[in-house]
């Protein structure tokens, strides 16, 4: 079976794809540091270019294919404009990027492919978002495909981090595609056959302990940032296994704590606060190894997490490579779709094809 991924960025979706048995025969987007990323681990140069004025007849031509020979399309277009931060920090702006879950709908028509899959973030199945998804499925029903949609937990899937997100499957056929039943649930509830959940303990404690600003030699990307002494005292006040800001003293409270006191909006509890061991981790986001944007400390070493434990809970493996610079990595990292997700969702078109 073939594939192509648009909206590829540093190759969360492909790589899941190709774990379950696909050959990605193309992909699309147009960062420059994510291509390049993409293709140093996946052996595939993908091309570098605007979706929105890249048409399907290009892509397939790329790869010497024709409209009706590809098997599966996947993308997720960026996905900012539907977010709930987005929407926090600028509540009457408009997003251009919402228009790309529109983009991705016309190169699959252009493309025609046999089945296809959408992941995008929640805010996409409420308020104004939700007329984004509603015009997809209505429209590429219309084209001939059933489709299933559901808003999924990563942790659900066997990934080690709370991350929600909206996934549709749509395919050709008469077969109507599913999303695939959970695999891991809560251990406190009934299993009824599912594995537990897989835990930060599971995915990073067996990396090699770093202080702040310390390297891993023989782990890609297992790097520390260095932290001013004012946030390294913050975080050694942080109680070990879960800790919050709130159980500072407030002789170390930072101004923007005090703005918080009262708000418990986005993020509010979160930021400065550790991670829990026995538990998936907090959505890894494009800020995740940095202790003033969520709950990205380490459960017990007074540092952040490190691009590699990032990628470890998106359950990218240790060879996956990143760049060096932290900005760069956790950007990619955090904007990735989990490979395991991606592998499981598309193992479900077995029927169809």
């Amino acid at each position: 079976m073939n594939a192509i991924d648009l909206f590829c960025g540093c190759g969360g979706a492909s790589l899941g794809l190709e774990l379950a048995g696909y050959q990605v025969v193309a992909a699309v987007d147009n960062d420059l540091v994510a291509c390049k990323t993409y293709a140093r681990n996946l052996g595939l140069a993908p091309i570098c270019r605007d979706l929105r004025f890249f048409s399907g007849e290009q892509i397939l031509e790329s790869c010497d294919l024709k409209r009706g020979d590809v098997d599966l399309v996947v993308g997720c277009p960026p996905c900012q404009g539907f977010s709930s931060l987005r929407r926090t920090r600028y509540p009457d702006c408009r997003d251009s990027r919402k228009s790309l879950v529109t983009v991705f709908l016309k190169r699959i028509a252009e493309i025609r492919p046999k089945a296809a899959i959408l992941e995008n973030v929640p805010g996409i199945a409420t308020s104004k978002g939700l007329r984004y998804l509603n015009k997809f499925l209505r429209q590429i029903e219309k084209a001939g495909y059933k489709t299933d949609w559901k808003l999924v937990n990563a942790a659900d899937y066997g990934i080690a981090q709370f991350r929600r997100r909206v996934i549709a499957v749509c395919a050709q056929g008469e077969i109507k595609p599913s999303i695939p039943a959970r695999t891991h649930a809560d251990p406190n509830e009934a299993l009824d056959g599912m594995k537990p959940w897989k835990t930060v303990y599971d995915e990073i404690r067996q990396l090699p302990s770093l202080e702040p600003g310390e390297c891993c030699s023989s782990i890609p990307n297992h790097r520390a940032r260095t932290h001013s002494p004012r946030v390294l005292d913050i975080i050694r006040n942080i109680p070990k296994d879960g800790g919050s800001r709130k159980s500072l003293p407030e002789h170390l409270w930072l101004p923007c704590h005090r703005k918080l006191r009262e708000d418990k909006g986005h993020g509010a509890e979160s930021i400065y606060g550790r991670m829990t061991w026995k538990k998936p981790s907090p959505t890894i986001t494009c800020r995740c190894t940095t202790p003033s944007s969520g709950r990205f400390v380490h459960p017990e070493q007074d540092r952040a997490i490190t691009p590699r434990e990032a990628a470890r809970l998106q359950s990218f493996p240790d060879g996956f490579v990143f760049p060096q610079e932290f900005n760069k990595a956790e950007r990619l990292i955090g904007n990735a779709v989990p490979p395991t997700l991606m592998s499981v969702l598309s193992s479900s078109f077995e029927e169809v094809f």
